[in-house]
């Protein structure tokens, strides 16, 4: 009796160990989270962290459009802008910067050429001269005025300006800045802003006619 007592003991045991574990398996089966389950009020505050982001795991395609201000952006990790093209478009209107040098005697060069408004610079003789003529092919007129540094201030215009007219926008002065304003008959124009001069620069080296400024048409 005493022997079937011990085989009976060990047996229970034995039976006792298996069904704890299969009841563990059956509670960890029975509690295993479904697919998709967990959500922002399952996760407990500053569970996830960065190291447990895998790298590329959030892609634009998973971020709500318009989510993300630019407080949530960090600046110095910006890559560079690519460089913007010399005329761009700001609130409908179209903003153009130019520079333009001619040595003295060479080819005349085009300063602006925007909205039928043309620019030209000559430099003869070391004397800086640059026209605006109207190549829209339709009416136009240009007001314009400016401040040299021998005479000082001047202003001009023409309610008639067609592709022959030739104003001289720096009047006869070779370094002094000023602003031209140009109308065409369909209500478009531009107006520019620009200075001139026809030294080195200080620099030493040749003497060269310079104009540069930027303009705005709309």
């Amino acid at each position: 009796m005493k022997g079937f007592g011990r085989f009976l003991r060990r047996n229970t045991i034995a039976l006792l160990a298996l069904f704890l574990a299969l009841s563990g398996t059956t509670y960890a089966a029975a509690t295993a989270l479904a697919p998709n389950s967990v959500g922002t009020k399952q996760l407990k505050k500053s569970a996830v962290t960065n190291a447990k982001i895998a790298k590329n795991a959030v892609t634009g395609a998973k971020v709500k459009d318009n989510s993300l201000t630019g407080a949530d952006v960090l600046e110095s990790k910006l890559g560079k802008v690519p460089s913007a093209t010399a005329a761009d478009m700001v609130g409908g209107s179209t903003v153009k910067s130019f520079v333009a040098t001619v040595a003295s005697g060479g080819a005349a060069a085009t300063v602006l050429d925007l909205n039928g408004l043309i620019v030209t610079l000559t430099c003869t003789g070391g004397n800086l001269v640059f026209v605006a003529n109207n190549n829209s092919g339709e009416n136009a007129q240009l007001r314009f005025e400016g401040h040299g540094n021998t005479n000082g201030p001047f202003d001009n215009g023409s309610s008639n300006l067609t592709a022959t007219s030739n104003f001289a926008l720096n009047e006869a002065e070779n370094i002094g800045s000023g602003s031209a304003h140009y109308v065409r008959a369909n209500g478009t124009g531009v107006s520019a802003t620009y200075g001139w001069r026809n030294d080195a620069l200080g620099t030493g080296g040749p003497v060269a006619c310079r104009v540069f400024g930027f303009a705005v048409s709309g």
